[in-house]
């Protein structure tokens, strides 16, 4: 059974009452008159266009099918997740691999949280510093940090998947 590219509606005859959100699929199949022909263990609701799952479960009247598609198959491959790393094709649910273009923004985000972590560390170190209280020690990892920062700003995202991050400064000065 599948259901494609479901949306909400609202019927004639509210069949199950005011309360109730109602949805069918594009073709008009109403989604609760189509419960019952769900037969297989899985439902899944995946994106339309790309094929991801997106949702998981037994019973298919607990998914909220709106904006996708919803489809059945009896065996799950083990550690499947609805992160998007999993596709629904041919009947099954595939391991799935990430186009370029995904590896590279998720480089950009990487990148994007290691230096503002690296903006986290250095301004008290740099504060220290420029008041001139700074210990050796501070002085020292504040100079670690600005080398690990220039670093990180060096990557090139677009190398994704193939990129060796730098590793942090490591110390046990708090503030």
């Amino acid at each position: 059974m599948e259901l494609k590219n479901v949306s909400r509606y609202y019927p004639d005859n509210m069949e199950y009452g005011d309360g109730i959100q109602y949805f069918k699929s594009e073709d008009g199949q109403d989604f609760y008159d189509s419960i019952e022909l769900f037969t297989e263990k899985y439902k899944l609701c995946i994106e339309p266009d790309t094929k991801i799952v997106r949702s998981i479960a037994e019973d298919v009247s607990t998914l909220y099918p709106v904006g996708f598609d919803v489809v059945e198959t009896d065996a799950l491959p083990e550690g499947v997740n609805i992160y998007g790393d999993y596709q629904f094709n041919s009947g099954k649910v595939i391991e799935r691999s990430q186009s370029h273009a995904e590896l590279v923004s998720e480089a950009e985000t990487e990148k994007s949280q290691r230096l503002d972590e690296a903006a986290t560390a250095i301004a008290p170190l740099q504060d220290a510093v420029d008041l001139g209280i700074a210990t050796d020690e501070e002085a020292e990892l504040l100079l670690d940090w600005k080398r690990y920062r220039v670093e990180v700003n060096r990557i090139d995202t677009n190398l994704a998947p193939d990129i060796t991050w730098p590793v942090p400064p490591v110390s046990k000065v708090r503030f």
